[in-house]
């Protein structure tokens, strides 16, 4: 065991450390002041229930305001016709590719890959994680709602009324944009 003086703060008068050398033992390093004695997992402890303790209080100091229906109505109509162009751009882009799929289809790597795509969907283990993961999906979709509420409330209550006539002008000369070369109908 390998026994030395440690820097130290200078309100600890007297210290010494203790470093366990390669042993077999579990390893607990010390700090021996001349008041008293605690291992340093009891203060990582201490300060870590000290951290959490601090955590809450500033949480429930912190109330987030709810949003207005209103920016929620804007948000849930940008956010559908959003998904709505996402799902057109998928369907053009799966009926271009479908001539070139089926002449890859036709030749021997294309087999191959048919092949093998077949097996990956009737396997077992496949099928086990996309379960859990549509559970956790599932599971999480509450707690991603809540907070988008919370972000909501926060750019309602403090960011709108500094960014919003700028923020809804930019969204529209996008949509300008989108509308012609990936249109939501």
């Amino acid at each position: 065991m390998y026994t030395g003086l440690c820097l130290v703060p200078p309100y600890i008068i007297w210290s010494r450390c203790e470093l366990p050398v390669a042993d077999d033992s579990l390893s607990e390093q010390t700090v021996t002041s001349g008041l008293q004695t605690q291992s340093i997992a009891d203060m990582n402890t201490k300060y870590a229930i000290a951290l959490i303790l601090a955590l809450q209080v500033s949480m429930s100091l912190c109330e987030i305001p709810a949003p207005d229906q209103e920016l929620v109505d804007k948000y849930n109509a940008l956010k559908g016709t959003f998904y709505k162009r996402l799902i057109n751009a998928y369907a053009r882009v799966q009926a271009a590719a479908a001539p070139m799929i089926e002449k890859f289809g036709e030749s021997p790597q294309g087999t191959v890959a048919k092949d093998y795509i077949e097996d990956l969907q009737n396997n077992a283990e496949l099928k086990a994680i996309v379960k859990v993961g549509s559970g956790l999906a599932e599971e999480v979709g509450p707690l991603v709602d809540k907070a988008r509420q919370s972000v909501l409330g926060l750019y309602g209550q403090y960011l709108r009324p500094h960014v919003g006539n700028y923020l809804s002008d930019a969204i529209d000369h996008i949509k300008v944009h989108l509308d012609k070369f990936l249109p939501a109908e």
